[in-house]
């Protein structure tokens, strides 16, 4: 596989493996992470810092200047750890993450890709990363943007165009789990990838990585992100998740699939969008002009809270 030969090669051995959609992704780093240890890299976690709304009731994701008791790494990414909150209060699922992960980062997608790309780089450059890696709990990163089941594409599309600027890898946890792409549609996608050459190659859950998805579970608020917990426990069926969407839990949900993010790119046409944005609320307006509904979109007409 291309992936076991890009593992062996990489130097230094040292990884950051960030959940792409939000702060559940967190858990799906586990088994990735895992994999990586196996070929001896060392692995900082970290995630996209956005959590939908049972968790933090303000609609979008944070500014790295929304959180208290964090560690700043520069204007887009800093380290979180068990004390970190909001500056209203509000405790992120990253920062639960950390007692049971330690110091993780968190990625700010607020101020645009640019700005990411540019702050992913020089982190990766200063602490010795050779490797970057999206997590992506379900698949809905490989997404082209304009399937009707897509509730999350914002994020996404963010996270997946800073990877592709700086050759990293997206990697899909448990297959259809957020119950936005049907099956058939994640297929062609990934059909799509073997034939331009994006495709590097599978893993599988282990049941020590079960073992350990299911501590974090008890501090991180996610649904998605079990869906390869149950699969690998052999459940085959439906599951309603996040009030009615429907998941099919097969064996491939146990599953990860490892692909070039520039490839990945190649055919995700809301992440061809927004690029360029400057920030957030530019993006978003760059995806409801050419008709696609956003996380942020939801997350502000069901919100009635306002804070400041």
């Amino acid at each position: 596989m291309d992936i076991i030969k890009i593992l062996k090669e990489k130097k230094p051995k040292r990884a950051l493996v960030f959940g792409m959609g939000g702060g559940g992704d967190i858990v799906s780093t586990i088994p990735v992470a895992n994999f990586l240890k196996l070929f001896d890299f060392d692995v900082i976690h970290g995630g996209v810092l956005w959590d939908r709304l049972v968790i933090d009731p303000k609609p979008g994701p944070r500014a790295i200047e929304e959180l208290e008791n964090v560690e700043k790494i520069n204007d887009v990414l800093a380290f979180l750890n068990e004390k970190t909150r909001t500056n209203y209060g509000v405790k992120p699922n990253l920062a639960r993450s950390a007692k049971y992960l330690g110091k993780v980062v968190a990625l700010d997608i607020t101020k645009g890709v640019r700005k990411l790309k540019k702050g992913l780089d020089d982190f990766a450059s200063e602490n010795k990363i050779s490797l970057l890696i999206g997590v992506d709990a379900g698949g809905d990163a490989i997404a082209v943007g304009y399937e009707s089941g897509v509730r999350s594409p914002l994020a996404d599309a963010l996270s997946l165009a800073v990877l592709s600027e700086l050759n990293g890898i997206v990697a899909i946890v448990g297959i259809g789990g957020d119950g936005e792409l049907k099956l058939e549609e994640l297929t062609l996608n990934i059909a799509e990838l073997f034939k331009n050459d994006g495709f590097l190659g599978c893993s599988s859950i282990t049941t020590e990585d079960c073992r350990e998805m299911l501590m974090l579970c008890e501090e991180v608020v996610t649904e998605a992100s079990k869906i390869p917990i149950i699969a690998k426990k052999g459940e085959v069926g439906l599951r309603k998740i996040r009030r009615g969407r429907t998941v099919l839990i097969t064996p491939f949900s146990a599953l990860i699939f490892y692909f070039k993010a520039k490839k990945v790119f190649e055919i995700n046409e809301t992440a061809k969008l927004i690029v360029e944005a400057e920030n957030l609320e530019k993006a978003n307006r760059i995806l409801n002009k050419n008709g696609i509904i956003t996380e942020l979109d939801y997350e502000r007409s069901v919100s009635n809270v306002e804070i400041t």
